[in-house]
C-alpha cells in the first residue's frame, strides 16, 4: 500500500519535472524565434525593443532567419500607441528616437518639430532657424479635436528600419535598387485618435543629396490594408521635389517615408516597350493604309469651293483662292462671274467656310474619277501628309529592329543601326516642322505664297537636312551601344543609339535641340491657326452660341500632323504616369494621321452635299488645291 502510494507520488514528481524542463527549453528557444514577432508582442521595455530591433538586419531576402514581417511591422506600429498611453517622454536609442508631448487643441499657430536623424525630435520656435529635416503640423488639425479634448498627446518617432525586408513591402523592388531614403521612417500618432482627410495637410521635409539622373523620390505612407503584410502607398500624399530636399504633404497621421526608386526600372521599361511595340505596330498598319489610299484610290474632292454670300441670294460667286496651288501662279480672272440680280459680291476672307458644290458636268462616269485622281495627285498638301507618313513608318520599323534584336555584338552593325534610327527620327521631326510651315502658308500668310517646284524643295529639306546631320554625327563616331541603367549600374535597356558618355553633346544638340526648335515653331503655328479658327467661327456664327466642336476636332486633327504627341515628352520628368501617357499616345500617331487623312480627303456623300455657313478650317489643307 505504501509502496503503491510512493510510486504514484514519484510518478507525479517526474511529470512535474518533465513539464518544468519543457518550459525551460521553450525559454531557451525563444531568442531564436524572436523574429516571428510573437514572443515580444506587447512588450516595449528596452530589452525587448533591442531584441526585436535585431530583426531589421536579420530579416533579409537571402537570410535563413525565419521572419514574420506582418507581426514585426505590427509590433512597431503599435509602439506609438504604447508611447501615448503610457505617457512616456523621450526615447533615445541607436535605432529609435521618439518624443511624446502634450499639445493644447486651442493653439494659435502651427507646430514645427525638428527631425534631425541623430537627435530626438524637438519643437522649433519661430525665432529659430528651420532645420533641414522637419515636420509641420497645421493648427487646424488640433482645432478639429477641441470638441473631444482640450489636450492631446502627440508622439513623434524616427525609426531606423535597417537594410532588411521590414517596411519594404512588395511596392519596393530591392532588385531594381529601390530603397527607403536612409532607411528612415517618420511616425506621427495621437494614440487612439484617428486622424485622416485633413483640410490642411501636414508637411514633412526630407533633406538629401542630389539624386542620380535615373532616380526619383516619392512620398509614401505605410498602408496596413494593402496586401497581405501591408505596403507603401502614396494615396493622400503629394511630392514637391527640389535638388536637395523633398516636401511631403499628407492628409493623415501614420508612418511616412521617402522612397528612392529608378525612374525606369526593369519592369517599367518592359511595360513601356510592350506598349510602344503595340502602338507602333498599329501605327505602321494605318500609315501603310494612308500611303495606299494616296497611291491607288480616288478621293471625292469637290470641284468648286464656294462661299455663301447672303441669305437672299440663291447662289454666290465662287471664291477665288489667292494661291490656287503652291508652285502655280494664281488666275485673277477666276473671280469674274455673273451674279444674280440683287446679289452683291462678297469678298473672300481666308479661313472662312467654303461651301462645297459639285459641278453638274462632273457627275458620274470614269472621266470624273480620272479628273479627281489627277487633281488630287497634283496637290501639295496630301503629298506632305504622305511624306510624313512614310518617314514615321520607317521610324517605327527602325524602332522594332533596334529594340527587338537586343544588344548587337558587332560595332559596325550597331553603328549602322544607330545611324538609321537617328536619320528617320530626324526625318520625322523635319516633316512635322514642314507640315507646320505648309499650314502657315495656307492659313496665316495666304497671299503671295507662290513657290516654284514647291514640293521638290520641301523634299530636299525633309530628306536632305537629316542626312547631312547624320553624316556629320557619324563622322565623329557618335553611334554605338547605349544602355539605360539603374542605381547599381545595371542595364535595364540596351540598344544601338549614341555612345554612352562620349556622345552626350551630340545627342543633346542633334536630337533634343532639333526637337525643341521644331516643337516651338509648330506650337506657334498651331496656336495661330487655332486662334483663327475660333475667332472666325465666332464672327460668322452671329448670335448663335455654343461649343465649336468642329473647330476643336479640326485643331486635334492638325495636332497629329505637327507632332503634338511628341510634345508630351516634355512632361515625362513629372513621373511614371506621364511616361506611360507619352508612350501610348506617341506610338499611336500614325493612327491619328490616317484618321485625319481619311476624313479630310474622303468625306462622306452627305458631308459633300451639305451646306453650312459656319467657319471650317478643317478643309484648310485643300485651300491650295484650286
Amino acid at each position: 500500500m505504501v509502496t503503491s502510494r510512493a510510486l504514484r507520488v514519484l510518478f507525479l514528481l517526474l511529470l512535474l519535472l518533465w513539464a518544468s524542463g519543457m518550459e525551460n527549453s521553450e525559454i531557451l528557444e525563444q531568442p531564436r524565434n524572436v523574429c516571428l514577432g510573437l514572443i515580444n508582442e506587447g512588450n516595449y521595455e528596452s530589452f525587448y525593443l533591442e531584441n526585436t530591433a535585431g530583426c531589421f538586419t536579420k530579416c533579409r531576402q537571402s537570410g535563413n532567419e525565419p521572419c514574420d514581417l506582418k507581426n514585426l511591422q505590427r509590433y512597431w506600429l503599435k509602439y506609438e500607441f504604447h508611447l501615448v498611453e503610457n505617457q512616456m517622454g523621450i526615447v533615445n536609442t541607436s535605432f529609435l528616437k521618439a518624443v511624446v508631448q502634450s499639445v493644447s487643441t486651442n493653439i494659435s499657430e502651427d507646430l514645427l518639430f525638428s527631425l534631425t536623424p541623430s537627435q530626438v525630435p524637438r519643437p522649433v520656435t519661430e525665432k529659430e532657424h528651420e532645420p533641414p529635416d522637419r515636420v509641420r503640423l497645421p493648427r487646424s488639425l488640433f482645432e478639429s479635436l477641441q470638441d473631444s479634448s482640450s489636450v492631446v498627446r502627440l508622439a513623434i518617432t524616427l525609426l531606423d528600419i535597417g537594410p532588411g525586408n521590414l517596411f519594404k513591402g512588395p511596392e519596393l523592388s530591392l532588385e531594381d535598387s529601390s530603397s527607403v531614403l536612409n532607411n528612415r521612417v517618420v511616425g506621427l500618432s495621437l494614440g487612439n485618435i484617428s486622424v485622416s482627410r485633413l483640410a490642411e495637410p501636414l508637411e514633412i521635409t526630407f533633406s538629401h543629396q542630389r539624386p542620380p539622373s535615373n532616380m526619383t523620390f516619392s512620398c509614401v505612407f505605410w498602408d496596413v490594408t494593402k496586401g497581405s503584410t501591408g505596403d507603401w502607398s502614396s494615396t493622400g500624399c503629394s511630392t514637391e521635389l527640389s535638388a536637395k530636399r523633398t516636401v511631403c504633404r499628407c492628409d493623415h497621421l501614420t508612418f511616412f517615408a521617402l522612397l528612392l526608386r529608378p525612374i525606369l526600372d526593369r519592369a517599367t521599361v518592359q511595360a513601356l516597350i510592350r506598349i510602344s511595340q503595340a502602338g507602333c505596330g498599329a501605327s505602321m498598319i494605318f500609315l501603310a493604309f494612308t500611303v495606299v489610299l494616296y497611291a491607288a484610290l480616288s478621293p471625292q474632292q469637290p470641284h468648286s469651293l464656294r462661299l455663301r454670300a447672303s441669305h437672299e441670294c440663291e447662289r454666290c460667286h465662287p471664291c477665288p483662292q489667292p494661291s490656287p496651288r503652291l508652285g502655280h501662279s494664281p488666275h485673277p480672272q477666276q473671280a469674274e462671274h455673273d451674279l444674280p440680280a440683287g446679289c452683291a459680291a462678297v469678298p473672300c476672307e481666308p479661313g472662312l467656310e467654303l461651301q462645297k458644290e459639285s459641278s453638274p458636268t462632273l457627275e458620274g462616269g470614269p472621266w470624273r474619277l480620272r479628273f479627281y485622281r489627277q487633281r488630287f495627285k497634283s496637290e501639295d498638301a496630301p503629298k506632305v501628309h504622305v511624306a510624313l507618313s512614310i518617314s514615321l513608318f520607317l521610324l517605327n520599323l527602325a524602332f522594332f529592329i533596334n529594340v527587338g534584336h537586343g544588344r548587337e555584338r558587332s560595332d559596325a552593325t550597331c553603328w549602322a543601326r544607330g545611324a538609321i534610327f537617328h536619320y528617320f527620327l530626324l526625318c520625322t521631326f523635319t516633316w512635322m516642322g514642314l507640315e507646320a510651315f505648309h499650314l502657315y502658308l495656307l492659313v496665316i500668310k495666304v497671299f503671295n505664297t507662290y513657290f516654284g517646284h514647291y514640293f521638290l524643295k520641301l523634299s530636299l529639306v525633309g530628306w536632305g537636312l537629316p542626312a547631312l546631320i547624320v553624316i556629320g554625327t557619324g563622322s565623329a563616331n557618335s553611334y554605338g551601344h547605349y544602355a539605360i541603367r539603374d542605381k547599381k549600374n545595371m542595364a535595364t535597356l540596351e540598344l544601338c543609339w549614341f555612345r554612352e558618355k562620349t556622345a552626350v553633346s551630340a545627342l543633346y544638340v542633334t536630337v533634343h535641340g532639333y526637337f525643341l526648335i521644331t516643337c516651338l515653331f509648330s506650337a506657334v503655328v498651331l496656336g495661330l491657326v487655332a486662334w483663327k479658327i475660333f475667332t472666325l467661327s465666332t464672327a460668322t456664327a452671329g448670335k448663335e452660341q455654343g461649343p465649336n466642336w468642329k473647330g476643336v476636332l479640326t485643331v486635334l486633327g492638325l495636332s497629329s500632323l505637327v507632332g503634338v504627341t511628341w510634345w508630351l515628352a516634355i512632361l515625362t520628368p513629372l513621373g511614371r504616369s506621364t511616361i506611360y501617357v507619352f508612350a501610348l499616345f506617341n506610338s499611336l500617331q500614325g493612327v491619328f494621321i490616317f484618321c485625319w487623312f481619311a476624313v479630310l480627303y474622303f468625306p462622306s456623300r452627305t458631308a459633300v452635299s451639305s451646306s453650312s455657313g459656319t467657319a471650317r478650317i478643317d478643309q484648310v489643307h485643300t485651300a491650295s488645291q484650286e
